[in-house]
């Protein structure tokens, strides 16, 4: 289950590949998005072995919808450095948030508004290099930061504290959602007439799961309103 998604036809969805999937990957891997709040997350977990629930889906979201990097690495990753990791309960996790699992995160959530640390404190703790910056809306978003700022918080964008790896999400978000789609629409075999997915059950029948409202398609492939 970590590395196969549980519905089965989820494995035709495309992603990210090549050297663009590297590049996002090691960049989210190690903590160097450019997004602090992900960063923070991501430095916390190699240094420490944990994050709380909230930053976990934060920075899971952001592999899968907006980096469009394969789940299963965001998976393995997770694995390898979480002390509380456990197999069953993390490659579900993992599933759901690459809407290939039983369930599918009814919600994406914004490397950017980072409502889970308003104060900036913990993405301050966690990414020092923005520590002297005077609001936690220039921390979570610090290349909106005037000049004169960053220059008395001695950071340099791109050297002292990394460029985002992505900078167009509303555009990274819009090919994640069409992925789903095309493979969705190659897959009317696991469609209902409702639009949701069907899944195999290990004694042979079937049954049909949770799927999110923007990907529900007709038999011709267009979404359901």
């Amino acid at each position: 289950m970590r590395s196969t998604p549980i519905r089965k036809h989820y494995q035709q969805t495309k992603w990210v590949t090549g050297e663009e999937e590297k590049r996002r990957f090691q960049a989210w891997k190690w903590g160097r998005t450019g997004f602090p709040i992900v960063d923070a997350g991501m430095r916390e977990l190699y240094a420490t072995g944990w994050m709380m629930q909230p930053i976990r889906m934060v920075v899971a979201s952001f592999l899968v919808e907006y980096l469009r990097v394969n789940w299963t690495k965001g998976c393995e990753w997770f694995h390898y450095t979480l002390v509380d990791a456990d197999s069953a309960i993390n490659a579900m996790m993992w599933n759901n948030a690459g809407k290939s699992g039983i369930d599918q995160w009814n919600f994406v959530l914004s490397p950017i508004a980072a409502s889970q640390d308003p104060s900036g404190d913990y993405t301050r703790k966690w990414v020092p290099e923005l520590a002297e910056l005077p609001s936690a809306s220039l921390v979570h978003r610090p290349w909106e930061a005037p000049a004169e700022v960053l220059e008395q918080a001695n950071i340099v964008l791109g050297e002292t504290y990394p460029d985002r790896v992505i900078t167009d999400l509303k555009g990274e978000r819009a090919k994640s959602i069409e992925s789903t789609l095309e493979m969705r629409r190659k897959s009317q075999h696991a469609n209902t007439d409702r639009g949701y997915d069907v899944i195999g059950l290990p004694n042979g029948k079937s049954t049909v799961v949770f799927t999110k409202k923007k990907y529900r398609i007709d038999a011709k492939g267009d979404v359901l309103t």
